[in-house]
């Protein structure tokens, strides 16, 4: 896959936009965040590239050894995470847009060093590819793996499009078709699973009944998830915005007659946007489907996916109140933000940044006066933190919490990156990865805020280019970007004891949090204005 780069071809969802002014950015460290992130992403453990990985996790407590050695807050256990396409194709996309910024801001052509690496990153997303074998169509045919491995293999809408948005970008910069062709073959995945009927009806199947229990029509988003066994889960999730986002850029480069991207894009926004302003995760649709081992439709119990009455829904709960209103239940920051960023940046491809920011100005007002709830301590069974800290945060979108210093006590989730932590809506549990969600939250509304907020945007930049970045960004934990311990039990059996009901504390280093967020940097202040 060797070829001439081509740096002539403008990444239209990477344009740099002004720089805003911000005051206190000054940090000990000269090299730039983005740069930071780069090299993190590149950097290996184990022979394999953190950009490809979900997560490493270091693992302690007060009794626990591993290998041979105990593990301490002070010297954790390094326990490797799984390689996850989702991860790799995050960074694939970060790291064509940074080196094409880069390479325009030092006016120069693209490096074979920088292509190789966008080949590398590429290579690994394609191998988590399903081949399509005309014989035996299926319809997860050239989609994207969520991870590999002997047994299943799952395949989900917002995976898929986060891996064409990353092949797109890699085809941008390198002008490889094979990227281009993998990135269509995602589309058409997507197509079908906005409306995967014909590949049930042999069954006696009906993917989509009504009330009544006879056949309709899909309403119009994309199904969640499908597996190797050809079982498609029974929900669609707001935010498979992120499908319409790419859908529609791939309707601009691939330009078919037929409009099949841009159409499909359009009917779906229409149904998705109504689950946003409905404050809603994920709709469940009711579904017929034979009682066997394969090729069937299923309930996705986790999220209490067998309400299968064609309604919109918050994780946890299929109940409405008697006048209609979505009761009970979680919201999900991740949901909603990554909702809101693809449905302003699709709304930007069609008629520029006014009408994205109006497209999105009253959702994210809503949503941001929501409080969020100090979980991340209320189950400690190690004291990984404070545990007499867990309560409400404060919303902060009122005009009293729009400047640089935040309302609330040091405990609250930071307001200036993201949304106020993690939505709880209903019964408060334990959440412990709470603080995760602020901090990646950052970089998937980095546009939206830029936006609609741009003072808090701004602090929010000046915030984590003013930390320490020796790991590379770890969740927050007392508004520093410090390891963030965490309450659970050695599941795994880590040490190898044969105990897996033992507590331990785990700490979370991500790559989302620095593909995602260097994006946001990328799509906001563009590479120019990180200098």
């Amino acid at each position: 896959m060797r070829r001439t780069a081509l740096l002539s071809v403008v990444l239209t969802f990477a344009t740099a936009a002004a720089v805003p002014v911000m005051s206190g950015t000054a940090h000990a460290d000269p090299t730039p965040l983005v740069d930071t992130y780069k090299d993190w992403i590149l950097q290996t453990h184990d022979g394999v590239r953190n950009g490809l990985r979900r997560d490493l996790n270091y693992v302690y407590g007060p009794t626990l050894v591993v290998n041979g050695s105990a593990c301490t807050q002070a010297a954790p256990c390094v326990v490797g995470g799984p390689t996850q396409s989702t991860a790799a194709c995050k960074s694939l996309r970060f790291l064509s847009v940074y080196f094409a910024q880069r390479a325009a801001y030092e006016s120069r052509s693209l490096s074979s060093i920088e292509t190789g690496v966008v080949d590398e990153f590429a290579t690994a997303v394609l191998a988590y590819r399903s081949p399509a074998n005309p014989a035996t169509p299926k319809i997860f045919d050239e989609a994207i793996a969520s991870a590999l491995g002997s047994g299943t293999r799952y395949y989900t809408s917002f995976g898929n499009a986060a891996c064409g948005e990353a092949l797109l970008a890699a085809y941008e910069v390198t002008g490889d078709p094979d990227y281009l062709t993998a990135a269509t073959g995602i589309g058409e995945f997507l197509l079908r699973m906005q409306d995967p009927r014909a590949y049930y009806a042999a069954y006696g199947a009906h993917p989509f009944v009504d009330a009544t229990g006879a056949p309709t029509t899909p309403p119009g988003g994309y199904v969640d998830q499908i597996s190797s066994a050809s079982n498609l889960y029974a929900t669609i999730s707001t935010w498979n915005l992120t499908a319409v986002s790419f859908l529609q850029r791939l309707e601009t480069v691939v330009a078919p007659p037929d409009n099949r991207y841009a159409d499909s894009a359009d009917l779906a926004v229409q149904f998705l946007y109504d689950g946003l302003d409905l404050g809603a995760d994920w709709y469940t649709f009711k579904f017929d489907s034979p009682v066997t081992a394969q090729n069937r439709i299923v309930a996705a119990s986790s999220y209490s996916a067998n309400c299968q009455d064609n309604r919109w829904h918050r994780k946890g709960s299929c109940a409405y109140t008697t006048t209609g209103e979505i009761a009970a239940g979680t919201l999900g920051t991740d949901m909603i933000e990554y909702g809101l960023a693809a449905l302003y940046d699709y709304k930007h491809q069609l008629s520029g940044a006014t009408a994205a920011a109006t497209a999105v100005a009253d959702l994210y007002e809503r949503y941001t006066r929501l409080p969020g709830y100090h979980t991340a301590s209320a189950k400690d069974p190690l004291d990984c933190v404070d545990d007499t800290r867990a309560g409400a945060v404060d919303p902060y979108y009122p005009p009293d919490n729009q400047g640089a210093t935040p309302s609330g006590d040091v405990w609250d989730y930071d307001p200036h990156l993201s949304f106020g932590g993690f939505f709880r809506l209903g019964t408060t549990t334990n959440n412990a990865e709470a603080k995760y969600y602020d901090i990646v939250g950052f970089g998937i509304l980095a546009r939206v805020r830029d936006a609609l907020v741009p003072a808090k945007f701004a602090h929010g930049y000046a915030r984590l280019d003013a930390t320490d970045r020796q790991d590379a960004l770890f969740a927050l934990l007392d508004r520093t970007l410090e390891r963030m311990y965490l309450p659970g039990a050695d599941s795994d059996d880590f040490d190898g004891d044969g105990d897996v009901t033992e507590s331990i504390c785990t700490g979370t280093r991500g790559t989302l949090p620095n593909a995602v967020n260097g994006l946001g940097i990328l799509d906001t202040l563009g590479y120019a204005g990180t200098r």
